[in-house]
């Protein structure tokens, strides 16, 4: 097993091109980063870091950082085709393999409902579509630029239950940005010990490429069940907390990714969408440390 460790905007909670919802300037997260110990960087929402190249390389490398991949995120339900979008992926992906990288981590933002219900009326025409799209965007970031588009299952996103993530690999031939988190939020048991992660790593060995390493909060879980809570509220009560205090067992995670050989991108991923930059950082020193702790890392 081989992980290599990063982070991304997202711990300090950064999810928009202008910073929110934590308002972080961009600065002082790569600040951060490094002085956490952090060497690699998932890019984050296009246009939160600087888009010029010259720019960017300059602002990574004063700091002893480097690209691992950019971050394509869109709501597809606002196309009809990739030819639709694909000037925004082009310049994307220029900029992330002028920059070394060699993943495009690509997620859905399209609005299914509050609960995801509005999939509930998408016909398998409606599916291949979206499907199709995948593909085609991941065949021209592979030709055009060499790299590798990994999908990230989403909760409340077109792609998120096991179902689901099976008929897109089935369709599309793509390998998986795998979310610890996510999945144990959409597909787990909501208990300690949830064994929903590794067993899915094992299942799908040859299709997951690139990680995400993110925890649930089994009390606030518990609640968001209790009380039929939607996603968007569950992440402002901090329904994602830091490694070492949720559900999943990272040491069984652990087994499984030796089990399995991994070897590629392990991001780090707290999702804290209004912590201040000060919890931010030490979340990102916490994680990092207790991945050490439990030898996923030297």
């Amino acid at each position: 097993m081989a992980v290599k460790i990063a982070t991304a905007p997202c711990s300090w909670g950064v999810w928009y091109a202008d910073g929110t919802p934590s308002k972080t300037p961009a600065r002082l997260f790569l600040d951060q980063a490094r002085q956490a110990g952090y060497k690699a960087l998932e890019l984050g929402p296009d246009g939160y870091l600087p888009e010029d190249r010259e720019v960017l390389k300059q602002e990574l490398s004063s700091r002893g950082l480097e690209a691992a991949s950019g971050t394509a995120c869109y709501r597809f339900d606002q196309y009809e085709r990739f030819a639709d979008f694909r000037p925004a992926v082009e310049k994307l992906c220029g900029r992330v393999a002028s920059m070394g990288g060699r993943y495009l981590v690509t997620m859905d933002e399209s609005d299914v409902g509050l609960y995801s219900e509005k999939k509930a009326d998408y016909t398998p025409a409606v599916w291949k579509k979206y499907f199709a799209m995948f593909r085609e965007m991941g065949e021209f970031a592979r030709r055009e630029f060499g790299l590798m588009m990994v999908y990230h299952p989403h909760i409340k996103s077109l792609i998120e239950t096991e179902e689901e993530i099976a008929c897109l690999l089935d369709a599309t031939g793509l390998n998986l940005c795998f979310d610890t988190g996510h999945h144990a939020y959409v597909n787990g048991n909501g208990q300690r010990g949830d064994p929903s992660v590794p067993n899915f790593i094992r299942r799908y060995a040859e299709r997951i490429k690139y990680l995400h390493f993110k925890q649930v909060d089994g009390e606030v879980y518990a609640r968001v069940l209790r009380e039929h809570l939607d996603s968007d509220t569950a992440f402002d009560m901090d329904v994602m907390c830091d490694l070492p205090d949720g559900i999943i067992d990272f040491k069984a995670v652990k087994q499984a990714l030796e089990d399995i050989r991994f070897d590629g991108i392990g991001v780090v991923e707290s999702d804290m969408p209004k912590a201040s930059n000060e919890r931010a950082f030490a979340s990102a020193c916490r994680n990092l440390s207790y991945l050490r702790e439990i030898q996923m890392i030297d």
